[in-house]
Parts: structure tokens; C-alpha cells; sequence
């Protein structure tokens, strides 16, 4: 199986990282805002981008670990994303707090994965600068359909 993995060093509290990947309000400052989200372990999140013609992802929320550990299972997405997981897991540091995302489980490298590849890139950057700035870039980028 192949996995992509980024990690993103981000000055802002781990509590801050956590209530932006679990909170709704927060989510739709760096990711999209058309969004149901639910911070409860076994409910499903599910996040809209059909305003750029891209499509519903819909994950459930299976780990919730306050202020250490997100963990989303796909279950609706793109065909290859079925079955992977995204896993945020935050590390506090010296002014701020590490963050390594991954998402794993693709049965191969394809124009998906590194479609995917470089959307989440795009996002963690979104998040990052929203947690330092107070601005992030939610939406869908150019280079995605």
C-alpha cells in the first residue's frame, strides 16, 4: 500500500490544531465551508467542493484523541480513496506544535494519488496559514479537476 505524508511545523497550540481539524467553523476557514461536521468518534463528516465540480468526500470521524490524534476512515470519495485513512497526529513543540499528516492505504500510484498528493499540500499550507494568520485559502485549487 502507498501513503502520502507531510509534516508541517505550525506556530499555534496543539488545542488550537485540534479544534481547527475538528471544529466546523474552524474547518471551513482553511478547507471548504460547505461542510457537515460532527466532533464525535463514528459520525460521518462530510465536506463539498461540487461549487468547483469536484465532488462530495465524506469520512467518519473514527479517532478523536483531544489535543494529540485525528483519525478519518473515506467512504465516499474518489474510487481509490475507498477504505483510506487520513491521520493528523499533533506533537507539541518549542512555540508551537508538529504536525504529521498522513493518508494511507492507496493500492497504487496513479493520477489520483498524486492528484491527492498535491491537494493536501495545498490544504496543510491553507491550514498552517490559517492558524498563524488567521487567513486561510479554502476551496478548491486550480490544478485539481
Amino acid at each position: 500500500m502507498s501513503f502520502i505524508r507531510e509534516e508541517r511545523t505550525i506556530a499555534a497550540t496543539s488545542e488550537s490544531l485540534f479544534n481547527a481539524l475538528t471544529q466546523p467553523g474552524e474547518i471551513a476557514r482553511w478547507w471548504t465551508n460547505d461542510l457537515t461536521v460532527k466532533p464525535e468518534v463514528g459520525s460521518l463528516a462530510e465536506f463539498r467542493f461540487t461549487q468547483w465540480g469536484a465532488g462530495v468526500l465524506q469520512f467518519e470521524v473514527a479517532e478523536l484523541d483531544q489535543d494529540e490524534k485525528v483519525r478519518w476512515i473515506s467512504r465516499q470519495g474518489p474510487p481509490q480513496w475507498t477504505g483510506t485513512s487520513v491521520i493528523w497526529q499533533l506533537t507539541p513543540i518549542h512555540n508551537g506544535t508538529k504536525l504529521v499528516f498522513t493518508h494511507d492505504g492507496f493500492a497504487q500510484i496513479d493520477k489520483v494519488y498524486e492528484s491527492t498528493r498535491g491537494n493536501w499540500d495545498y490544504f496543510l499550507d491553507s491550514l498552517k496559514s490559517y492558524l498563524e494568520t488567521g487567513k486561510g485559502t479554502p476551496g478548491m485549487p486550480l490544478y485539481v479537476k
